[in-house]
């Protein structure tokens, strides 16, 4: 996996919160790059049993086991302040963008950056997903987003929303 500590220390806030531990790669290189509060949704049981036994001396970040499509909404009202997100938690067949989203929307903040990794592995077809439906889903959350392109596995991998 490349690293994304630049990608993140480039978008950093007071709070990131990542969908999709797997190995805890994202929350390390979080860590790293200085961000105060690391929230990471795992719906896997075994990658959150992982990572919590990896972080559990760390307070700085909180893992929750649990499916992002709901759990984020569920988070989202404890937090007053502007977050990274790093939505990510997805697998071959699932993706629960749309639901991250609305759950993104539904929060107070509107100028939160939203960082989108693996778009070459978005299927129109198969997940109802484009990146062009992603940035309207974003606009619905804020109509100031600003969006970017930012190098993962592949050149202009992880998209990137931002509000000036």
């Amino acid at each position: 996996m490349p690293s994304n500590t630049q990608t993140f220390r480039k978008y950093l806030n007071p709070v990131f919160i990542e969908t999709g531990s797997e190995q805890g790669y994202g929350i390390q290189q979080a860590i790293e790059v200085g961000f105060n509060r690391i929230f990471s949704i795992e719906l896997n049981h075994a990658s959150y049993l992982y990572c919590l036994k990896k972080y559990v001396q760390n307070k700085d970040v909180t893992l929750i086991h649990g499916d992002s499509s709901y759990v984020l909404g569920e988070l989202l009202p404890v937090i007053n302040e502007c977050c990274t997100f790093w939505l990510d938690g997805h697998n071959i067949d699932s993706y629960p963008l749309i639901a991250e989203l609305d759950a993104i929307k539904q929060h107070h903040i509107k100028n939160h950056i939203i960082l989108i990794d693996d778009l070459r592995m978005l299927d129109e077809q198969k997940h109802g997903l484009s990146t062009e439906i992603l940035k309207k889903k974003i606009l619905e959350i804020n109509p100031d987003y600003n969006f970017s392109f930012e190098n993962g596995h592949i050149a202009n991998d992880i998209l990137v929303a931002y509000v000036n």
